[in-house]
């Protein structure tokens, strides 16, 4: 059964999508890369901490990761194997094999050899030690995170469950996003990275990292150098009982999801959403918005996004006044609606086939998604407001009222119709509502839209920002007003604009959408250009139903023929030039203005770096290469299709051919 299991994940990740999981290795190799790095050269005084700190966080993303990214891998599901007469015990086993098939769980095991090479420095003994702490520590986080998940998934049912799991992913986006307010806050006192690096932590940190299970492997490598055997002994047994006692609890919750129904009722809401839908005025329209406003509130997997976005803004606050930085705090209110956004781009998905509904009846296109529209404004708009208003209030930051003013509203409307937009043209299928089965938190894998919009609200502030920098920067108070007026029309702009044609695609999409959802990409990605045309497609050559090639649905349709058939390699680099293109954007034109203003201070501003003579160059240098990312990024998205010699793509596999990605049968 583990063997037949194995291959089984195999046969998936062979036929499925590869660019996720190159973009993935080539991440966790890196990564892989300075862990070990870390473990091989820093002084053996600081390096048990230091590798102590850093399996935690490899633990932590094992951990968190898959609450945060529609349940993690759900390739293999036990659902799929409640009707074949085999033990729970051996179905356990054979999702726990396949666990280790892939990308992630052999460049775990690469970071976790840097436990060998700090044991070669501490002796033979200490090295014997590590050789075993390895494949009992990966084994550990591989447990732990299935059994986290578990649980998470069955948590959601409550609502505390849902607020503590929010409170979880909030927390580490909370601390990403402010990683530089803290870095700056601990820089106060010391030189944090060369104090880390030859020092290592204080003594009580690193008694507690030792202490977490994630730390057991790395304190008996510590221990057998400093010659206390027995202590290391007693470390990986207990490495080996924790596994054995996750082993257990698993089991048991995958014979839950075995021998239980695959369908679950919605948790009931209430509080504001019940309160907002009764004072709603009747009509189609505000029929929508209080059933929008019911399925956010009852839906798990909706809530727990809309908290984890909400949650994340309030920990920005929260953390900026604990250190006593408070510069980040006005801008909370923008991280919340870039969240909000990036939260809601698969809403329609998330609906499932619930969508034939608003198809058959006529004209409910345009109210379904300006209703969606509405009730994404009514429920991060507020908050957002709230805490970049009150923030700047309450710090004093006086210089944040310009910014907040321009940009608020431009990612406002920017999100409100790009996450529609993305529902509609490019959704993630996933499971339907009723059948999420044992794991609530499964959902599409919306990785490579998340790619895709986070620069692209990045982009949509610019304008705005370009405005309200000279305004500031030139002492032109008219000009930086001006900016938040811009800020107002282009959100107002996008809100309608993207929203109609959201609709509009809709409506000459929507079967097809349908189908989507129903059956996922394939269903329809075999088909070529010739193939739609035959068959009445959106894609023929008079314009599909009224709507031509000059039409504004043109431009999403070539985006999502694009997106459709990118090869694995392209995919890859998309993803790349998309997480990445705004870091030498942001070097070059920091260090612009750091030189500009005469500022001291270089924080890690690289061009800063630089010999003096080479530093606007360099920041020069760092502006056009983020541009042309930036470029290459927008060309991959645009390009036309390759064309054969009729002028039509070269048709893919038929229909009828093997489903790439498709999940394996476990009978005829």
């Amino acid at each position: 059964m583990v063997g037949v299991m194995v291959r089984m994940k195999l046969a998936i990740l062979r036929h499925g999508s590869g660019s996720r999981r190159a973009v993935g290795g080539v991440v966790g190799l890196a990564l892989a890369i300075a862990t070990l790095l870390t473990a091989a050269f820093a002084p053996l005084p600081a390096a048990a901490g230091l590798l102590a700190a850093l399996v935690a966080a490899w633990t932590l993303g094992w951990v968190l990761g898959p609450s945060g990214s529609g349940g993690g891998d759900q390739s293999l599901r036990p659902e799929y194997f409640a009707l074949e007469a085999f033990p729970v015990r051996r179905i356990t086993a054979g999702l726990l094999a396949s666990a280790f098939v892939g990308v992630t769980a052999p460049v775990t095991a690469l970071a976790l050899v840097s436990l060998v090479l700090l044991g070669a420095r501490f002796g033979a003994v200490a090295a014997l030690v590590a050789v075993v702490a390895v494949p009992a520590q990966l084994l550990l986080t591989v447990l732990a995170s299935r059994v986290v998940t578990a649980l998470s998934s069955a948590a959601l049912r409550t609502r505390l469950g849902i607020e503590v799991t929010a409170l979880q992913n909030a927390a580490v986006l909370a601390t990403g996003f402010s990683v530089f307010m803290l870095y700056q806050a601990v820089s106060q006192y010391s030189d944090v990275l060369g104090s880390l690096w030859n020092e290592g932590f204080a003594d009580p940190w690193t008694s507690v990292l030792f202490a977490l299970p994630s730390g057991w492997g790395v304190w008996a490598v510590t221990a057998a150098g400093e010659g206390n055997v027995l202590l290391a002994l007693g470390l990986l047994l207990a490495l080996g009982l924790s596994s054995m006692g996750l082993i257990a609890v698993w089991t048991r919750l995958v014979h839950t999801r075995v021998t239980s129904p695959t369908t679950a009722p919605g948790r009931v809401g209430g509080g504001l959403t019940g309160y907002a839908v009764r004072v709603l005025p009747s009509g189609p329209l505000g029929a929508v918005v209080a059933r929008e406003l019911r399925t956010w509130g009852q839906d798990p997997r909706r809530a727990l996004e809309l908290r984890i976005a909400l949650w994340t803004g309030v920990l920005v606050c929260g953390l900026g006044l604990l250190v006593g930085l408070t510069f980040m705090v006005p801008l909370a209110g923008l991280v919340t609606l870039a969240l909000g956004a990036l939260m809601s781009l698969n809403v329609y998905a998330l609906d499932g086939t619930a969508l034939w509904q608003t198809l058959l009846t006529p004209g409910a296109e345009r109210r379904d998604v300006r209703g969606r529209q509405l009730v994404w404004l009514l429920l991060f708009v507020p908050v957002a407001v709230v805490l970049s208003a009150g923030g700047a209030l309450v710090t004093g930051q006086d210089w944040a009222w310009p910014w907040v003013a321009a940009l608020l509203p431009a990612l406002a409307g920017a999100g409100a119709g790009f996450s529609v937009l993305f529902a509609v043209a490019w959704p993630a299928p996933g499971p339907e509502p009723h059948r999420h089965g044992g794991d609530a938190l499964e959902s599409g894998d919306v990785v490579g839209q998340f790619t895709l919009l986070f620069p692209i609200l990045l982009v949509s502030c610019v304008p705005p920002a370009v405005v309200t920098a000279i305004g500031v920067f030139g002492g032109l108070p008219g000009v930086m007003w001006a900016g938040a007026a811009l800020g107002a029309v282009e959100g107002l702009l996008f809100w309608w604009v993207l929203g109609r044609v959201a609709y509009r695609r809709l409506e000459r999409r929507g079967p097809e959408l349908l189908t989507t959802l129903r059956w996922g990409w394939d269903a329809t990605a075999g088909q070529s250009v010739a193939e739609r045309v035959e068959h009445g497609g959106p894609d023929r050559e008079d314009g599909g139903g009224g709507d031509g090639p000059e039409e504004h649905g043109a431009l999403v349709d070539r985006v999502g023929r694009n997106l459709e058939t990118m090869p694995p390699r392209t995919g890859a680099l998309m993803a790349v030039l998309g997480l990445t293109f705004w870091l030498p954007l942001y070097q070059g034109a920091m260090s612009l203005i750091a030189l500009a203003t005469g500022a001291v201070g270089r924080s890690w501003h690289l061009p800063l770096y630089l010999p003096e003579a080479l530093r606007m160059p360099g920041a020069v240098f760092a502006l056009v290469l983020g541009a042309a990312m930036a470029a290459a990024l927008v060309w991959l998205l645009l390009r036309r299709p390759r064309e054969d010699g009729d002028g039509v793509r070269s048709p893919g596999p038929g229909p009828d051919a093997e489903r790439p990605g498709a999940r394996p049968t476990t009978g005829s």
